[in-house]
């Protein structure tokens, strides 16, 4: 599948099959959104606000419906996880660097795009999540802080599945992605939303022209606050979220062990990290 994907333009079709996914063609619609559940059964309209496939406009309306109020109760921990989805890696950060799979490690100035921010989170810690396509694609904050700072990278669509995050070294690093950077009482953090073949575009709440009609960061003129549970930003088709943590964060909501790989995880669910 990758020898294939190195050959066909990746970013042009994940495109067109973005604009397809936003057509609201009512019969188009109704056959896109049944062929999508039938294939991906897992998928829980119980929890939707809009419980029937029939209330959704788009194949992408469908592919980021909102949940009903308190179907993803909020922790009480420091930090909460951003998203549904299953752990991938998750570590310490050391040397700038840290694990896409086992034994593939990336570069984090790379990754950031900045290597100067990249020396923060020196001694913090990074954990990976993976949403397969029955998640529920919006990424809501992990912290209760300040928005300080947002980035886009427009970069590839390589796919993020197992066999390509194994296969293409610094895959996170090559795709397209955007991230938020919050500040904390605690220490800072960074939540970074990473694209994927297919993914129709990442928007990022506080600021939705970013990575559309506009590019690189936005610095609002004061630090906006939100609390852990607000929503940060919609895959409109899913891929991966990284979380890191600068060293003083990592301390402050140090628990006994890293989550374990593949467990699966709710939005919400307490995290920790060891010290």
């Amino acid at each position: 599948m990758i020898a294939i994907l190195r050959l066909l333009p990746r970013i042009a079709l994940s495109r067109l099959f973005g604009r397809f996914a936003r057509l609201e063609l009512p019969l188009l619609s109704r056959l896109s959104i049944s062929l999508f559940h039938l294939l991906y059964s897992r998928i829980d309209l119980d929890e939707a606000e809009r419980m029937q496939r029939r209330e959704y406009r788009s194949l992408q309306d469908f592919f980021t419906r909102t949940l009903k109020r308190g179907a993803r109760p909020i922790g009480g921990a420091l930090v909460v996880s951003p998203c549904d989805g299953a752990f991938g890696q998750s570590g310490a950060i050391q040397n700038q660097t840290i694990i896409q799979a086992k034994g593939v490690p990336y570069s984090l100035a790379e990754f950031l795009g900045d290597s100067t921010l990249a020396s923060v989170f020196e001694g913090g810690a990074f954990s990976t999540i993976y949403l397969a396509p029955w998640n529920y694609h919006r990424v809501h904050h992990p912290f209760a802080g300040r928005i300080i700072r947002l980035r886009h990278i427009p970069g590839d669509l390589w796919p993020v599945n197992r066999s390509a995050v194994e296969g293409i070294p610094g895959v996170f690093a090559r795709n397209e992605r955007a991230w938020v950077e919050i500040e904390t009482d605690h220490g800072r953090a960074i939540a970074i939303m990473v694209g994927a073949f297919n993914v129709g575009s990442i928007r990022l709440t506080a600021h939705p022209e970013l990575g559309a009609s506009e590019r690189g960061d936005w610095i609002p003129s004061l630090p906006v606050p939100v609390r852990a549970g607000d929503e940060l930003g919609i895959f409109e088709m899913g891929s991966t979220v990284v979380l890191l943590l600068d060293e003083p964060l990592r301390q402050a909501c140090a628990g006994s062990s890293w989550p374990t790989s593949d467990t699966p995880i709710r939005m919400g669910a307490n995290l920790s990290f060891p010290r």
